[in-house]
């Protein structure tokens, strides 16, 4: 993290004299959830690292940090900053505590995003509803780290002493207008498509999907069929536990994307029995429309990306409503595609275009 933050001076300078005070509020795009009944642990850990004396800060660490997040802490270390002796922790620190552009970063963080209490009972619902979809007993609700990542992480899974905890990088979500591109103007993750969702709405929507993810086992076949009935159960199930927030949000389309969806399903199910892509292999010939893409070859431009995943997603509600006592591990479980689309009985809605 250390060599990225360095680099980006020249950047924080020109986005600071730009860009007058961000803002913590939330945005219209969420429905309020129902009041959570389970807390969850948030953990602040950038807030946390910032709080240590500079004096002794090793010892500091390892008496205030290591022993009370013993997993995050190795995970932080080893893996996040790659500081796995004690003088590399020490410039770690320093850095963290000293350093202009990480305090420019922290700080642009804290001003974007605040003390999160207003996403606070989102997060809560969320993985309170991720516990009740996934039959899980309390025990086993996640712990939630947040950080700032050196624009390296969004989110993360890991092992927090047999139970999920959950890693959040906030600098990946300070919004649009960030200027992420130039941190990597050639690297593919900072594309414009991609960017509309660095922000503080799909926060939970990039936590729960992590989670969901770690619940599914990879494809079993590697043909079109399979891997959109794959991305539609990712995102029936990422539905299921966000049922508070708008689909715009879980698809991660805009409105008038998803408005596009959903008047054209008809045609694009057309489009890929033309292209015939449903038994197709070659990755290249459909990787757009279950990848992450601006758009889907073959469509008109106002298609967006990944419209396999989003029929996928019908296909897997219309099963689910043909057999609503499959649990979601069963559903998850089930590798035969052709077999949910059978059963399915899907139909294509037909609607006029606008």
């Amino acid at each position: 993290m250390n060599k990225m933050v360095k680099i980006l001076c020249f950047l924080f300078i020109g986005y600071f004299v730009l860009t007058s005070c961000g803002s913590s509020e939330p945005s219209s795009e969420y429905i309020a959830p129902l009041a959570p009944t389970l807390q969850v642990d948030l953990v602040r850990f950038e807030e946390i690292l910032r709080s240590l004396p500079e004096e002794d800060l090793i010892d500091e660490f390892n008496t205030r940090i290591r022993n009370d997040y013993p997993e995050f802490a190795q995970l932080y270390v080893s893996q996040l900053v790659h500081a796995d002796n004690p003088e590399a922790l020490l410039e770690e620190l320093l850095l963290i505590k000293n350093d202009t552009s990480y305090l420019q970063l922290y700080e642009e963080v804290k001003q974007k995003l605040g003390d999160l209490s207003d996403l606070k009972p989102h997060i809560d619902q969320a993985l309170e509803n991720y516990l009740e979809v996934f039959q899980l007993p309390v025990s086993q609700l996640p712990v939630v780290y947040t950080f700032i990542s050196g624009f390296a992480y969004q989110a993360f899974v890991f092992d927090e002493g047999g139970k999920n905890g959950i890693g959040l990088g906030l600098d990946m979500f300070l919004g649009s207008d960030f200027p992420y591109q130039q941190i990597h103007p050639a690297n593919p993750a900072y594309s414009q498509y991609l960017l509309r969702t660095f922000d503080r709405d799909h926060i939970i929507r990039k936590m729960t999907e992590v989670l969901v993810e770690d619940k599914m086992s990879p494809p079993a076949k590697s043909d079109f069929l399979t891997l959109m009935i794959w991305g539609g159960k990712k995102l029936y199930v990422i539905d299921e536990i966000l049922d508070f927030v708008p689909d715009t949000i879980v698809s991660e389309y805009t409105k008038e994307q998803l408005d596009w969806c959903r008047n054209n399903e008809a045609e694009m199910w057309s489009h890929f029995f033309e292209e015939d892509l449903f038994y197709e292999t070659d990755l290249r010939k459909f990787n757009k429309l279950i990848g992450p893409a601006p758009s889907s070859p073959g469509m008109p431009k106002v298609a967006p990306g990944q419209t396999g995943n989003y029929m996928g997603w019908q296909i897997i509600r219309a099963y689910m409503n043909r057999y609503p006592n499959t649990t979601i591990r069963e559903l998850i479980a089930m590798q035969d595609a052709q077999l949910i689309l059978d059963l399915s009985k899907y139909k294509p809605r037909r609607a006029s275009i606008n």
